[in-house]
């Protein structure tokens, strides 16, 4: 399938006389089909200047051609990638044929549905159908192919780097907890969803549930869910064919979050219970995006004061690792001398701002007294508000692709190392 899919522009040869010499001529590609064409004359003349499809550079045994090359070029100027265009494009076929050679050698292949279906993902980050996506590109002279095989390139390489290093990567609850306090990752899913609402008042919640059962039968067998929605569904929704706004996976009630968690775009959930209402949901788009806090970041911080004598700091750091441990020391002390709040980041006091921004969460610091004491200062959590942090399920998923992503760098410089690459 790879070879299939990397080939290019047909390249039709014919002959002709020309000064008593027989000589080959390039007909104008008809169609997308790569032919590694080194055209040479024949006899005695001299050689015909190199087509758009021969070789300018080889890894181990499979070619790079110029016109691949200008393809990329283009293609990542209009994905308005910075930087030197030439170096990232000719960069990013190399590491293409070492990613499909590696495919090849795992045994791995993308169905025509896998590869269509990430196609559609990836236009989805433009707010594009593949089709769309492909017709705008093409309009700018990038052929379909040129896409095809930059998303095959990158679905083939997901599967290796799972395949490969998944099993041994595992997140602690501990990292999770880390990466929360400390308001990292800020990453959180978003997803586009249809829904169909059943009112499901008291005994009428069987016949909800037998409903929305039937419904997904007729979703099954092909009908349409905007038109299924407009004729059944009780919500506002309705007169759009069910269709919501992007939002916060974690926006959700927890029921209808694990319903959607895991779905692929067009398939639809499993009835979900809600209050007085029976919900089939069904995914359109979903997206993971950074997510500026509407709020604000917040700081949450402890502020316990212990006498400056040089030694008691150090005996409640020998006692504490998180800002809770703080209110079994402080327990029977003058409730002023322990301090718990969690401010906007432009709120807290100033005698401790600059302290606390250079500390993590579950850091303390001595440095600063107040009236005599000395504050035994430790940030508790540095981040959105609590309602817009991503749920403990995305923050562990985002983490364990953060260590499979370093794994795959790591795992593809060695096939680089090793790999005879040469211009012909």
């Amino acid at each position: 399938m790879a070879a299939a899919l990397r080939r290019g522009p047909r390249v039709n040869a014919g002959a002709r006389i020309r000064n008593g010499r027989r000589q080959v001529i390039m007909v104008r590609p008809a169609g997308i089909t790569m032919v590694l064409a080194l055209i040479a004359s024949i006899g005695f003349g001299a050689p015909v200047a190199a087509g758009p499809f021969t070789p300018i550079k080889i890894v181990n045994d499979q070619a790079i051609t110029q016109f691949e090359f200008e393809q990329r070029v283009l293609f990542m100027q209009l994905l308005r990638q910075p930087g030197d265009l030439e170096n990232a494009a000719m960069s990013s076929l190399l590491d293409d044929r070492l990613r499909m050679s590696a495919a090849k050698q795992f045994g791995v292949k993308m169905s025509p549905e896998q590869l269509k279906a990430g196609m559609e993902e990836f236009a989805a980050r433009a707010n594009l159908t593949a089709e769309k996506f492909v017709e705008i590109i093409g309009q700018a002279g990038v052929q379909p192919e040129t896409f095809r095989d930059f998303v095959e390139s990158g679905l083939v390489w997901r599967e290796i780097v799972r395949g490969k290093f998944a099993p041994t990567v595992s997140i602690s609850e501990t990292q999770i907890d880390r990466a929360l306090a400390n308001g990292r990752p800020m990453a959180a899913l978003q997803v586009k969803l249809s829904e169909i609402v059943i009112p499901a008042v008291g005994a009428g919640r069987t016949a909800a549930l037998q409903k929305a059962d039937h419904l997904r039968l007729l979703l099954r067998g092909g009908e349409d869910f905007a038109a299924l929605a407009r004729q059944n569904s009780s919500a506002a929704s309705a007169g759009r064919g069910g269709s919501l706004d992007w939002m916060l996976l974690t926006a959700l009630k927890p029921d209808a979050a694990k319903a959607v968690r895991g779905l692929a775009s067009g398939q639809v959930s499993a009835p979900v219970v809600l209050d007085d209402q029976v919900v089939i949901y069904q995914l359109q788009e979903q997206k993971q995006e950074m997510v500026k806090p509407s709020g604000g970041i917040v700081v949450d911080y402890a502020a316990f004061l212990v006498p400056d004598d040089g030694g008691s700091a150090a005996k409640v750091r020998a006692k504490v690792d998180t800002c809770n441990d703080l209110y079994a020391v402080a327990k029977g002390l003058p409730a002023d001398r322990l301090i718990r709040e969690t401010v906007a980041q432009g709120q807290v006091p100033r005698d401790i701002a600059g302290t606390l921004s250079v500390l993590d969460a579950g850091e303390a610091s001595t440095a600063v007294t107040r009236g005599g004491w000395r504050v035994f200062l430790m940030l508790c959590r540095r981040g959105p508000p609590e309602d817009e942090m991503p749920s403990r399920d995305e923050v562990k998923l985002q983490l364990t692709n953060q260590v499979l992503g370093a794994q795959a760098d790591i795992y593809l410089e060695e096939l680089r190392s090793e790999a005879q690459i040469r211009t012909p």
